[in-house]
């Protein structure tokens, strides 16, 4: 029983990405809060700025899919998607961002959250963490990384889920999410 298991490999957890789209933001938001910023600014032109959902993130899993995984091109897993939210604040110092991180850090650690990495030092500002868990068991991992140029970047990323056949999808068939991505502090300025 247990190698057809792991012949199989283990299910995609069950979850609607426009909830899993939501929790990011709620986690985004979180990290902004944390943060402490309130005069940064919200960058428009942060390249790949908003809530995405990736169909070719995800790959079937267990053993039968071995040889799918050293492919050029792996087959994706049908009906499955990942779904990842970035945005950036503009005109962040280094030293403005070191201390925001270090305040976002205890800030989520108080909350629940675990440090996956955290490191202030030479040029690199940056912290990665793992959110709480959550009810449809779905592992969401965030950060935020100070980038050369002064943009602090917050992102959030889901593990790939399976989601329900119902969900509407667009073109080559991503699910549809919902906008904006932002602090609501930050949105339509």
């Amino acid at each position: 029983m247990w190698f057809a298991d792991l012949w199989r490999g283990e299910p995609f957890p069950r979850a609607d990405p426009v909830a899993v789209a939501q929790r990011l933001d709620a986690r985004t938001q979180a990290i902004y809060d944390g943060l402490q910023l309130p005069d940064a600014k919200l960058n428009p032109a942060w390249p790949g700025a908003g809530i995405k959902a990736s169909i070719y993130d995800c790959h079937p899993r267990g053993l039968a899919h071995f040889p799918d995984t050293v492919a050029d091109s792996p087959p994706r897993e049908p009906g499955t998607a990942a779904v990842h939210e970035s945005w950036a604040l503009a005109g962040v110092t280094r030293e403005q961002a070191v201390d925001a991180i270090a305040r976002a850090r205890r800030t989520l650690e108080a909350a629940g959250w675990k440090t996956v990495s955290y490191d202030v030092s030479g040029g690199e500002a940056s912290l990665r963490l793992e959110a709480p868990a959550t009810p449809d068991k779905v592992a969401v991992r965030a950060g935020v990384v100070l980038y050369p140029n002064d943009n602090l970047q917050v992102f959030a990323s889901a593990e790939c889920v399976r989601y329900p056949e119902a969900t509407a999808v667009g073109y080559e068939r991503p699910p549809d999410l919902p906008g904006p991505s932002a602090p609501t502090q930050l949105r339509g300025r």
